[in-house]
């Protein structure tokens, strides 16, 4: 249904906790799934971080590019998943992750991959699954840029610090431009999700980077520790602050992605761009 890419910052403002908090607290119709792909070209971090180092390494976006020189890449994407957790009621497999390159020295192997990648996203997009795309802090820049040009919505992780508002501004300009290109789906798709750490709100965010906050999370580093590291979690995890805002920021989330479709498909879109190819 949906295709949303997740970008942060330098100094880690939680994009990949972010999009882990996003994936456990997804609303999932019946019949629907969630993927997570974890596609920062610097290198995962949550079989490290969230999984402790007890997943096994054999799955992920590295051995999706080495399957795909033999097979399909959709017939080798699938069993690169790993089931993050089952409803136990029905025993059944909804919420899966793509772990992500163990080290930055593979990013150049996927320079091929990539658009390809954004092509697969895009198609079990519209076949009863919603896409998360991890694309950490540089990953929708350079050649893996092609995963947030095709996304439904590109969000902007930060925090409420002069550090990150002036971090952001370079990077929203940069996204704009790309988004905006010939191959982007128009800078509309950005959205901010604002971590509630620093002096600065939605308001002021709004105001100095002209771009709609989505979203707002608590700043609960406890919490967040434990999709970030792996930090034991207890029978109370689900209901903490910091998953029980991630399940509100789902609803406005997707409303986003909604009207960004529904602007897409409008008859009025579709002429324009039949202008702007025939001119």
């Amino acid at each position: 249904m949906a295709v949303i890419a997740l970008t942060g910052l330098p100094g880690a403002p939680g994009a990949t906790s972010t999009a882990l908090a996003l994936l456990r607290t997804w609303p999932l119709e019946e019949g629907r799934r969630m993927v997570l792909a974890e596609c920062d070209p610097d290198g995962g971090a949550i079989l490290a971080g969230a999984l402790r180092g007890d997943a096994p390494a054999d799955r992920g976006l590295r051995n999706l590019t080495l399957s795909s020189r033999t097979e399909d890449l959709v017939t080798a994407f699938w069993p690169q998943l790993m089931a993050v957790e089952n409803d136990e009621k029905r025993n059944e497999r909804k919420r899966f992750l793509l772990p992500g390159l163990t080290s930055p020295d593979q990013a150049p192997g996927l320079a091929p991959v990539w658009s390809s990648l954004a092509d697969l996203f895009a198609g079990i997009g519209r076949h009863e699954h919603d896409v998360l795309v991890d694309l950490g802090r540089s990953g929708a820049y350079g050649p893996s840029g092609i995963l947030a040009l095709r996304a439904d919505a590109v969000l902007l992780v930060m925090r409420g610090t002069i550090r990150s508002f002036h971090a952001a501004a370079t990077r929203i300009k940069t996204l704009r431009a790309h988004l905006d290109g010939e191959s982007g789906r128009g800078s509309g798709a950005l959205g901010l999700i604002l971590i509630r750490q620093g002096p600065y709100g939605p308001r002021e965010a709004e105001a100095e980077l002209g771009v709609r906050v989505v979203a707002t999370l608590p700043y609960r580093p406890d919490e967040a520790a434990v999709l970030s590291d792996g930090a034991p979690e207890n029978a109370k995890f689900m209901r903490s602050k910091l998953m029980s805002a991630a399940l509100d920021a789902t609803t406005p989330i997707r409303q986003h992605v909604a009207t960004r479709q529904a602007r897409l498909t409008s008859p009025l879109h579709q002429r324009l761009l039949g202008g702007i190819s025939a001119s």
